[in-house]
Parts: C-alpha cells; sequence; structure tokens
C-alpha cells in the first residue's frame, strides 16, 4: 500500500495507472465529522499495487481526473452514486466507462449487496468495518486507517470480473450496462429546498403550529452546525426536534417532559428552545406551514388501484427472475405508468421494458 501526499509520485503512480486497463476506485469524506464535507482520501488499485492519495495535501489532481474521464481505462467502484457525486462537486470531475459491483449484485438477485457481503460470498474475506465512521480528515492518518481504506478497492476488480460472469451467464449484462451509463451521468446537484425541515421523516402527524416549531427548531440546529463546521445531528438529533415539537414547551417544566432531549443539552439549549417555541405559537394561522400534500396514489382511488394491479405483475415476474421488486420497477415508476397509460415513462429503463414492460401493459388492460 502505498500513501500520496506530493505530486511527483502522484504523477508517476497515475502514469502507471492510465496504462492499466481496468483501475478500481473509492474515496473516503467526513460527511459524519463536519457541515461541509469533502474528499478526504482517493483510494485506487491496480493488479498488485494499492494507492491512496490525499487530496487534502494541495496537490495536482489533473492526471487522475482525465483517468476517470477516459473510457479506454475500465473503472470499477462499489456503490459508485455518492463518490461520483463528490468528486464532480469537489474537483468537476466525470467518470466514463465504469462497473459498479453494489448495482451489479442488485441486478444479480442478492440478499446483501454491501461490498463486506459480497467479498465474503465470493472470496471469503471478511473485511474489517471498525473504521466505517472514523474522521478521515484527521492527519496523521494512522496505518491501520490507511490499510482499512486499501481494502475497500483491493478486491474489487476480481470481484467485478465474477460478478460480470454471473450476469452474462442470466443473460443480464445489458442490464447492467444501461445501469452503468446512467451512473455516467452523475453530477452534482446543490439540493436547496424553499424548507429544508420537510426532510425530516415524520412529520405527517404533526399540526400546523408544530411544523412551525420543527421549521425554528431545524433552521436553528442549521446555524449552529455551519457555525461549528459539524454535521447538524452532532448538535442534536432529529428525535428532539420532532418530540419537541409535539410538546410544544411553554417553560422549563414543560421541557423536561421532553424524555429525548437529555439534560445536558436541555441545559445548553433550553432558553433558545423555549424561544423559539413561543415565535411559533404566536403566529397567526395564515403564517403557519402548511401541511404537506397527500401522494396522488392516496388522493385518487382509480390511480391507486391501476398502481396496484401493476404491483401485482411486477412482483410475479421478480419473483420468477428472483430479483428485489423495487429493481424490476420501483413505486415511482408504476405510478408514472399508471397515469401515463403506457411505458413512456422517463425513469424506466429500456431493460426494464423489455422485462417487465408486456406484464405492466396487460395488467392495465
Amino acid at each position: 500500500m502505498m500513501f500520496i501526499d506530493q505530486q511527483q509520485p502522484l504523477d508517476q503512480a497515475m502514469e502507471r495507472v492510465a496504462a492499466q486497463p481496468v483501475v478500481a476506485v473509492d474515496t473516503e469524506a467526513d460527511s459524519l465529522h463536519s457541515y461541509f464535507d469533502k474528499v478526504c482520501l482517493i483510494q485506487m488499485s491496480i493488479p498488485g499495487e494499492d494507492l491512496i492519495v490525499d487530496p487534502l495535501a494541495k496537490i495536482d489532481l489533473a492526471k487522475f481526473g482525465a483517468v476517470l474521464g477516459d473510457r479506454s481505462v475500465l473503472k470499477v467502484l462499489h456503490g459508485a452514486d455518492y463518490d461520483l457525486r463528490i468528486l464532480n462537486r469537489d474537483f468537476g470531475y466525470t467518470i466514463g466507462n465504469l462497473i459498479d459491483t453494489s448495482v451489479a449484485a442488485q441486478l444479480l438477485g442478492y440478499e446483501a449487496i454491501g461490498l463486506a457481503a459480497l467479498l465474503e460470498r465470493h472470496f471469503g474475506i471478511k473485511l474489517d468495518k471498525s473504521h466505517q465512521r472514523a474522521d478521515w480528515a484527521m492527519r496523521p492518518l494512522p496505518r491501520n486507517m490507511l490499510e482499512y481504506a486499501a481494502t475497500d478497492t483491493r478486491h474489487l476488480i476480481a470481484l467485478a470480473e465474477k460478478m460480470r460472469a454471473e450476469l452474462e451467464a442470466l443473460g443480464r449484462w445489458d442490464w447492467a450496462m444501461e445501469e452503468f451509463a446512467r451512473l455516467e451521468a452523475i453530477r452534482f446537484e446543490k439540493e436547496e429546498p424553499e424548507e429544508p425541515f420537510r426532510r425530516l421523516k415524520g412529520l405527517a402527524v404533526l399540526d400546523r403550529r408544530a411544523l412551525a416549531v420543527v421549521q425554528r427548531l431545524y433552521d436553528f440546529r442549521d446555524a449552529l452546525a455551519r457555525k461549528a463546521d459539524r454535521p447538524p445531528f452532532k448538535i442534536f438529533n432529529n428525535d428532539i426536534i420532532l418530540e419537541t415539537a409535539r410538546v410544544k414547551p411553554q417553560n422549563a417544566q414543560d421541557l423536561e417532559t421532553v424524555k429525548v432531549l437529555p439534560s445536558s443539552q436541555r441545559a445548553r439549549y433550553g432558553r433558545d428552545f423555549l424561544r423559539l417555541v413561543r415565535e411559533a405559537m404566536a403566529l397567526d394561522d395564515e403564517a403557519l406551514p402548511q401541511k404537506a400534500e397527500a401522494r396522488p396514489w392516496i388522493r385518487d382511488k382509480a390511480l391507486e388501484a391501476r398502481v396496484n394491479r401493476l404491483k401485482t405483475a411486477r412482483d410475479k415476474v421478480a419473483k420468477e427472475l428472483k430479483i428485489d421488486p423495487a429493481v424490476l420497477a420501483a413505486r415511482h415508476i408504476l405510478t408514472g405508468v399508471a397515469e401515463a397509460g403506457n411505458l413512456d415513462v422517463p425513469a424506466m429503463r429500456e431493460w426494464q421494458k423489455r422485462v417487465v414492460g408486456d406484464a405492466l401493459l396487460r395488467a392495465l388492460s
């Protein structure tokens, strides 16, 4: 394993990588430890060599970006979506010609699709996952963390070869090729919803006044997290927001009934919580956040019935193929088909149309 934090060794290593027909790639970020997360490590493996690059060392990564985009070099990743988004966000890089072993596992109908499960299944290798939640921005990184990072790419090339053979044997390699092509189009797009508090789960059971409390607590936590450059959940968790909104405490005694709020955080944030609740309680009714609209298949009983018929047809085909029904056609695809009355749904893959399309159209008719 070679750790690289200087320009010359990186340039020399990238010449070796660029000369190979295939390279395994992974990244480590610090999203569990900072608000403004960043790429902290880039791992690559080629036959006989594991490389770990330190992008925080302010070295020029252009040659790595060139390899990513070079269609003559096959890139193997596992769970590529996040890696591709943050590489595009932090460096502007895009990818050409890749295999994602996580996607391959889904198309093969594996129940466990994590890298550790796949390596144990195919090679009997048990990965040490003790550093999954490590702070990859810390420097220097101890040797055992670097070794851990290297194992994420060390066996990917051999794994991809085995899984491609399985997909070809089942006649599903063309399915995989279409999925991989869609991954090539991934770009980072910053989401800035008008009401970011609606990302929280569990809002449906809250009244509009409680939603106003949620909104204020969410924004308060976000401001603290930004200032401290810490993930919001490390300031206080979502359960605290939701339970405080449900209770709507008016004083310190009421705040003690919010059982999920630890005494330490009650002491630190209690006055702010009560102030924010009072602000929400003082709002005029017309200023309160609206309840989220019901999903269309809940509002429209006829549409719901069509979606259920499509689901039954899809599930039958999925059972025959021994594949997760959601991989064959997710709920939003079924809803699109039910609304359109045909298979002309942008989210639907061509391979899905070939495999399950006829069954869906029969269910509609």
